[in-house]
């Protein structure tokens, strides 16, 4: 027998067990931006969505991200995300890196889109400010 479908109030939403909007022309809009290499920002309260967007987005992109410390640590998670996007085969990731405002970074720390290992990688930087953390 099959399982009763719920409406979900806490953690991931699982659409085959979990009443779940469609969100396919957000999730369209969301690959678009990702291909134009353009920020955006999912705002809304809790339990509405956010998470299971941001899963159902990964379903097309594999996303890593890290907090910057040092440029090795950088350069290193492109090929680690490369060797995830190969390993799963995908031909492209997003890789987003948490940095430090008021750091003077490497010329090889930027945002761009670029080849690492066949696989395609959107690098996006979002600066914080480590004492608003602390």
């Amino acid at each position: 027998m099959a399982r009763k479908r719920y409406f979900n109030t806490s953690g991931p939403n699982i659409p085959s067990r979990h009443y779940t909007l469609n969100r396919q022309g957000l999730i369209k809009r969301g690959m678009e931006l990702v291909k134009e290499e353009r920020y955006f920002t999912i705002w809304a309260p809790r339990q509405t969505g956010k998470s299971t967007y941001f899963r159902q987005l990964a379903e097309e992109y594999l996303i890593e991200s890290k907090i910057y410390y040092y440029e090795k640590q950088f350069l290193d998670g492109k090929k680690q995300l490369a060797y995830y996007c190969n390993s799963l085969g995908l031909d492209k990731g997003v890789y987003l890196v948490f940095c430090p405002t008021g750091v003077n970074y490497p010329e090889t720390v930027k945002e761009q889109k670029e080849i690492v290992d066949d696989v395609v990688i959107y690098t996006y930087l979002v600066e914080y400010d480590d004492n608003k953390w602390n």
